[in-house]
């Protein structure tokens, strides 16, 4: 359904064990060149039915650029896209992420990207669930979705424009080898900051290069320590406090609270 509408999906082939994906310069490998466990499942006798190899594991990953550029060639959303520099802000009140510290410090560090308004401020999340409910399978599956902050609040938050951008397969948590499956967002999330891709904007009936930033991530504390890398244990678990944390262990536990 959303290959007919002109958003390409691709399907890529992963390590069983979450080592590596099979994508750029390693699409053609037949086994895992960290771990060595093979690609594709074996097969008993051939059958007519199934033709071509079985991969164990396979995630499934929705470009980003090509829904970006949706935005700007629909009337209903292009002008809507320079809403974070059009409106009218009070001070000592955060109506939006474009009134807060953060965009403002952003803006400071890179002038050349803010001069645009046109293009793109990012947030990722994340969050696993069990795609059985509690009574079947445990099977643990890790949605990645990218939204575009450009949007007023009354569009930014809505699920049409939340996109879901990588589909991280089960049956086991990821855990700390979740950047493994994020390796082919990352490689066009660079390409966005570095050199941009050309644009067509309805609303002003022009092409521009349009030009992305991924400015935070939201999610809860274990899914935070996944994506950073950060270990949320110990007596250094927030990044915030550091070492003025107020950490003990309990006496007869050896656990820090």
């Amino acid at each position: 359904m959303v290959e007919g509408l002109g958003l390409p999906v691709e399907k890529i082939d992963c390590c069983e064990r979450g080592c590596m994906i099979y994508w750029g310069v390693d699409s053609a490998l037949k086994c895992c060149k960290l771990c060595g466990h093979p690609r594709y499942k074996s097969r008993r006798r051939e059958s007519t039915k199934h033709k071509g190899d079985v991969s164990y594991k396979r995630m499934y990953y929705f470009p980003l650029i090509p829904r970006l550029q949706r935005l700007y060639a629909s009337k209903a959303t292009a002008k809507d896209m320079r809403w974070h520099d059009d409106h009218d802000k009070e001070d000592g009140v955060m109506h939006h992420p474009s009134d807060s510290k953060a965009w403002f410090h952003f803006d400071q560090m890179h002038p050349s990207f803010s001069a645009e308004s046109r293009n793109v401020r990012l947030g990722l999340c994340t969050d696993g669930f069990q795609s059985f409910g509690q009574s079947g399978k445990q099977y643990s599956c890790w949605p990645i979705i990218v939204t575009p902050y450009n949007l007023p609040p009354g569009m930014c938050m809505k699920e049409p424009h939340m996109f879901l951008s990588v589909i991280v397969p089960g049956p086991n948590n990821p855990k700390h080898k979740i950047d493994v499956f994020l390796r082919s967002l990352i490689a066009e999330l660079k390409h966005l900051w570095e050199v941009g891709v050309e644009t067509y904007d309805v609303s002003q009936k022009q092409n521009f290069q349009m030009r992305a930033s991924l400015l935070w991530t939201i999610s809860d504390f274990p899914a935070y320590s996944m994506l950073s890398g950060w270990s949320t244990t110990g007596k250094l678990a927030c990044p915030h406090c550091m070492e003025y944390s107020d950490a003990f262990s309990l006496p007869n536990g050896r656990k820090t609270s």
